[in-house]
């Protein structure tokens, strides 16, 4: 297989969004506007932000999954895997794209209570019709396997609740990746786990997508854990991207203001003896200010 960076830059590009607006309740409520980045073959892309900064919005409607009466989606492009995403005459995503998988945040509330993990597995995979129910009850236990659930027979018998947390995660991973994905899409999938947990799912989640050649897009709060594992991090405010950058260059290479605050909130051992971390300008005092005169001076200094 032809390594990505030896593609042509156009062949090389998976997913590209240019000025991506989401909006809801008839465009009284502005969820993402003016959002612009790419997600290139292969590659691990987080974005990062604040709750309320568009993040799980805009990753939405790049699936298909903006259907609420008096939502809309526009752009002035969006592709994936070169299809245009959006319906010419309506300016509207299509349903659902096919190619993309999404893993939804809290995999409690995801995960149906009622049926089977097994059953939703096997629902998950019954739309390729060639497949017979044998071959996806197969198929289901391969990739509980896979997410480390090697118990996978109870496993197909239990019902969510009848999991630990890590658990329910892994099965949210199997469910999004059984399709075969181009694109795994993954809505802060360690938000409900402790610190080990969460390295071994996003471990697992950099294995499961490298064996499979699949991109990874990950929606997160955790700019630390992103930086480990992403390739590069798009960071999201108040709606719009304010930086993309390489994940190895995020500590030392940041432009915008709040990324550097973002990263200098951050507790660690270096800072660990101060009385309170750096603190970021209140909503209420940046919603007046341009993003031009967002500065340094509006992120607070470290307190002696």
């Amino acid at each position: 297989m032809v390594p990505p960076e030896s593609m042509p830059p156009a062949s090389r590009t998976l997913l590209e969004v240019d000025d991506l607006k989401v909006t809801f309740q008839d465009g009284s409520i502005v969820a993402a506007e003016s959002v612009s980045f790419a997600v290139q073959k292969r590659e691990r892309v987080a974005i990062v932000g604040e709750s309320g900064s568009g993040k799980t919005a805009s990753c939405m409607a790049v699936g298909g999954y903006v259907t609420d009466p008096g939502s809309q989606v526009t752009a002035g492009r969006m592709s994936f895997a070169g299809t245009d995403l959006l319906a010419r005459r309506t300016r509207r995503i299509p349903r659902k794209t096919p190619g993309i998988s999404m893993m939804f945040q809290d995999a409690m509330t995801s995960l149906d209570a009622v049926w089977t993990v097994g059953s939703q597995l096997v629902a998950a995979l019954a739309s390729n019709p060639s497949v017979t129910k044998a071959e996806r009850l197969d198929r289901a236990r391969f990739w509980l396997s896979q997410v480390g659930l090697r118990d996978h027979d109870r496993v197909m018998t239990s019902r969510p609740y009848e999991l630990s947390g890590g658990m329910r995660q892994r099965v949210m991973l199997a469910i999004a990746l059984c399709g075969d994905p181009q694109l795994l899409i993954a809505d802060e999938p360690t938000s409900a786990l402790d610190a080990s947990l969460s390295q071994d799912v996003m471990e697992l989640m950099v294995q499961l997508t490298e064996q499979t050649q699949a991109s990874l897009l990950i929606v997160s709060h955790d700019i630390r854990l992103c930086e480990e594992f992403a390739d590069r991090i798009v960071v999201m405010y108040h709606g719009k991207v304010v930086e993309d950058i390489n994940a190895a260059d995020l500590a030392t290479q940041a432009q915008h203001p709040y990324t550097r605050g973002l990263v200098r909130c951050v507790p660690t051992l270096d800072n660990y003896r101060i009385p309170r971390l750096p603190t970021i300008d209140t909503v209420d005092e940046l919603l007046g200010r341009r993003d031009a005169e967002f500065t340094d001076a509006h992120v607070g200094a470290r307190v002696a």
